[in-house]
């Protein structure tokens, strides 16, 4: 291999990590801590007019959480949706919650679904193609202030 080819060698090895890296840092948004009065999920649910099925309070094993609830959805094309959500008393909880979750592959105590995050609040979808989310997502992203 002559220096030039090792030079283009490096090089092109180099660009392979960094655009990605980039693409990742200058795409993807920071959503701020902040109290988002309400049930984010209900509210949303009621303003795209997808109908609430059953509603269960839950709260998660993690510190910090201080309690969700546990909404199955419907539209009128008879799709269905869990999602479940999660308040968190700090900034540092509810993003310590959303590093535990992306540190497992799936199946291996990641179970299959979206993370979004309102505010303070942490909103788990399952499944995470289901049109509901689409219908959802624009009314999230107000309260967001997005």
């Amino acid at each position: 291999m002559t220096p030039r080819m090792e030079h283009g060698l490096v090089l092109f090895l180099v660009l392979m990590f960094l655009i990605p890296c980039a693409m990742i840092i200058f795409v993807s948004t920071e959503v701020p801590y902040r109290v988002v009065p309400g049930e984010p999920v209900k509210d949303a649910a009621l303003a795209a007019g997808i109908t609430i099925t059953s509603v269960k309070d839950t709260t998660w094993n993690l510190t910090g959480a201080t309690g969700g609830k546990t909404y199955v959805l419907t539209d009128s094309s008879g799709n269905t949706v869990t999602m479940s959500t999660q308040a968190f008393d700090s900034a540092e909880s509810r993003d310590a919650a959303i590093r535990l979750y992306n540190a497992h592959p799936v199946g291996r105590g990641k179970p299959v679904g979206s993370l979004l995050v309102v505010g303070q609040h942490i909103v788990y979808v399952t499944p995470a193609n289901s049109p509901i989310l689409e219908e959802i997502s624009g009314e999230l992203k107000k309260m967001n202030g997005s």
